[in-house]
């Protein structure tokens, strides 16, 4: 029965399928008027203007342009930022964007230059604000572009820039509605070392200035500075002499009397910390006038005081690593070791990679030898020996690498990746030798250097990419409005080319069987009829269509990346590898020499291979992104559809007149004469259709010339900035590589004065451990010493009274 229940079930679904499949096949009168509706809507839509794809946004406005640039710019994105903006200067050079947009892109472009410290490209920026400063909108930025000249003047010690601000000084009023020309103007004088100038300046700065904070503390500085030329050196520390002398058991030395000579500048530094703090700028202005008031109390011997400024400063500063260490010895100057250990013990959490940690953390060791805490302090000594020691090494090997400079310039040049293969240098040591350089400015010539190899590498990628878009039937999609028209033309020749499918599929319904050629026709419109089917109409169609371009390339983009895995993971195998051939004794494994260097030679002929494969991935991920670049709107696919349209429009059109010339049933032959006219109309408006298309793909051809001529010039151009950088480069290598490599070595010299001072530290612990034993031992002798004596003693009393008894 469940058997013959199943037959049911299968049967009543045929007939429905075959009710269905006649109730929706259409009949030639229903299918001519269906076409009738399509034809006149498709003619309806050429005669108005194309409405708005919802695929193609506007591009941004200059002004929604530079907007984004300073988000980016407080989001701390600095490329993305600098690329935003300078779009925004070719557009005001090509006289689409508005002069005030320009002068905002300017000052952010700036400010972007300013915090990756390219200075020389801030400072173009803000001299083409000052030199445009006497009009708007130009008059609201003099003061901060004035400003900021000064401190890259300062910064790269350019005294020619200095030169520069004050020959424009004169032409600038003395202030304006923020106060940034006043606050300018009064750094300007300080770097002059006009201090009473300076101080002038200041007191123009209105209250409430978005630059009051910056200008007092300045003027701060301008005390100070007067504090220092006006009086001599203090003398030695009255507070650190009474303790030395408390320690030996000396008389104490007469107290000095108080140091005044900071009291106005400590006063001004007050007077900065009672300023609200609304903005990150004028919090850490704030805590540096903390830092300041600690500095001259601790100059001044006032350590309490010191104490109880270091303290304001909060743990979310960029300063909090700096106060820790210096509030350290605040306490070691009071003789307070435990709060001392306790505030670089959390230097060694907050900044761990800080190369004063190293003095910190031996400091901290020593205080708790001195406290007597000897297993501590060794573990201590231990760790910094055990975290620097290794350090030392991989810079020794660096510099033993190679003894020419030029060879080291380039190793420093080249990009990261290559720099961390071929000199296993961690990023720290680059840090610590770019503090040790900051004066010489080594390593910014060298940042820049890179930063131009970086930017060409890209721009010539950039340029093939466009290159190889303009020169391929896709070049439409490189002009949104040209393709906006193109997809909308192609959209109303496929809704005509379904069009007649609906037509086609009346002329099933009304057709008889029929041979010789009109079967053959018949067969092949049917087989070509569902093709047409898939031909994009809506926006969503086109998307769709260029979403599944998108999916095929993501595909073998993600199968290259498989690849990249593989690689990465061969390369861990060979870097255990060599760290194995290299570390073998230590770990006890041994082995004879000759089979260790196969092992070697091995390893090297993988490691070739390694480093080919890697090329090669690195050109198929190029190819992979030229080829999502040129997949899209007019691919192949599109050339597909247009041939698919082009044949049926053959077939249908042929078997139509075969039909109507009476070579099939009389239905047929009425349906056939009465469509004619419909397809002549659709024929027309296909022509002109194929017209306007034709007219805007021979304009994106234009244009895409005229770019692509546009792109060959760029093209040149960057090719001889190459050679610039080239040629800059070569005259760059030995002096540049010379200070590099003496900064490296003095890096190298102060780790190792680390680790020396960490062994030293291990051999004081034990010579203080093996003292206390000592002392401990003489000290028990002494007391067995003394209690024998007192048994002695009283054994001879005893004695003595016993001979005395009766």
């Amino acid at each position: 029965m469940r058997r013959l229940g199943d037959v049911g079930a299968l049967a009543a679904f045929g007939i429905a399928c075959s009710i269905s499949g006649s109730a929706f096949a259409l009949s030639s009168g229903e299918a001519q008027g269906r076409a009738t509706i399509a034809v006149q809507a498709v003619e309806s839509s050429m005669t108005s203007a194309p409405p708005d794809s919802k695929l193609f946004t506007k591009p941004p406005t200059p002004a929604e342009r530079v907007a984004a640039g300073d988000m980016l710019l407080r989001n701390k994105d600095y490329d993305r930022s600098i690329e935003a903006l300078s779009k925004v200067l070719e557009l005001y050079r090509q006289g689409k964007a508005p002069e005030a947009a320009y002068a905002d892109a300017s000052l952010l472009l700036g400010e972007a230059y300013m915090s990756t410290k390219q200075y020389l490209s801030a400072r173009r920026h803000y001299r083409e604000i000052l030199d445009s400063g006497a009009r708007s909108p130009y008059d609201g930025y003099v003061g901060k572009a004035l400003s900021r000249l000064v401190d890259i003047a300062l910064r790269t010690d350019d005294l020619a820039g200095l030169d520069y601000v004050f020959e424009r000084l004169p032409r600038l009023p003395a202030t304006d509605r923020t106060g940034s020309l006043a606050y300018a103007r009064a750094k300007a004088l300080y770097a002059k070392k006009d201090y009473a100038a300076s101080k002038a300046a200041v007191n123009l700065v209105p209250a409430g200035s978005p630059y009051t904070a910056q200008s007092q503390y300045l003027l701060g500085v301008v005390l100070l500075k007067e504090a220092l030329a006006a009086t001599p050196a203090a003398p030695p520390a009255a507070a650190a002499a009474a303790a030395a002398a408390a320690g030996t058991g000396a008389q104490p030395a007469p107290a000095a009397p108080p140091d005044t000579r900071f009291t106005q500048a400590i006063e001004q530094f007050r007077k900065v910390t009672r300023i609200p703090a609304t903005t990150p700028e004028q919090e850490h202005v704030v805590d540096l006038a903390w830092m300041a008031i600690g500095r001259l109390f601790y100059e001044t011997n006032n350590y309490l005081d010191s104490v109880e400024a270091y303290s304001h400063v909060g743990r979310n500063s960029p300063e909090f690593s700096t106060t820790l260490y210096e509030l350290a010895w605040v306490f070691v100057r009071l003789g307070d070791f435990s709060r001392a250990q306790r505030a670089l013990e959390v230097l060694t959490i907050t900044d761990p990679n800080n190369l004063e940690l190293a003095d910190g953390s031996l400091l901290r060791a020593d205080l708790m030898l001195r406290s007597g805490d000897f297993q501590n302090a060794l573990n201590l000594y231990r760790n910094v020996r055990e975290h620097f020691d290794p350090i030392r090494k991989s810079v020794d090997d660096f510099l033993a690498s190679t003894s020419d400079p030029a060879v080291y310039y380039d190793k420093l040049t080249a990009d990261e990746a290559a720099m961390a293969t071929e000199t296993k240098l961690p990023k720290v040591v680059l840090e610590w030798a770019r503090e040790q350089a900051e004066d010489q400015h080594v390593f910014g010539m060298i940042d820049d250097v890179t930063r131009s190899r970086d930017l060409v590498k890209r721009s010539r990628k950039l340029a093939v990419k466009l290159d190889a878009v303009l020169s391929v039937p896709t070049r439409a999609k490189a002009f949104p409005e040209l393709r906006s028209g193109i997809q909308y033309s192609m959209s109303l020749m496929n809704k005509l080319a379904k069009a007649r499918v609906t037509l086609a599929e009346g002329m099933d319904d009304a057709a008889g069987d029929a041979g010789g050629e009109l079967g053959r026709i018949r067969g092949e419109r049917r087989a070509l009829q569902k093709r047409l089917g898939w031909l994009p109409v809506t926006d969503g169609d086109f998307l769709r269509r260029d979403d599944s371009g998108d999916r095929q390339w993501n595909k073998v983009s993600q199968v290259l990346q498989s690849l990249t895995v593989e690689a990465d993971k061969l390369a861990a195998i060979v870097n255990g590898l060599k760290r194995v051939l290299k570390e073998a004794d230590q770990y006890g494994v041994t082995s004879d020499a000759t089979s260790r260097e196969r092992f070697k030679l091995e390893i090297e002929a993988n490691e070739r291979d390694l480093a080919t494969y890697n090329k090669r991935i690195e050109e198929y991920r190029d190819a992979i992104d030229n080829g999502r670049a040129q997949i899209g709107f007019g691919d192949q696919r599109y050339v597909d559809d247009d041939e698919a349209r082009k044949k049926f429009r053959e077939l249908f059109t042929r078997e139509v007149a075969l039909v109507a010339s009476g070579q099939d049933s009389g239905d047929a032959v009425s349906y056939a004469k009465g469509i004619q006219s419909l397809l002549g109309r659709v024929d027309i408006d296909e022509q002109r259709l194929e017209a306007t298309r034709g007219k805007l793909e021979r304009q994106a051809l234009e244009q895409a010339q005229a770019l692509r001529a546009k792109i060959a010039g760029e093209v040149a151009a960057l090719e001889t900035y190459a050679q610039n950088l080239d040629s800059l480069d070569q005259q760059a290598r030995l002096l540049v590589g010379e200070i590099a490599m003496k900064n490296f070595a003095l890096v190298r010299d102060r780790v190792k004065n680390i680790v020396l001072r960490a062994d030293v530290g291990i051999v004081q612990q034990a010579w203080e451990v093996r003292e206390e034993q000592r002392v401990r031992v003489r000290n028990l002798q002494r007391e067995r010493a003394r209690e024998e004596q007192n048994l002695n003693d009283e054994l001879r009393e005893v004695l003595d009274d016993a001979e005395e008894a009766p």
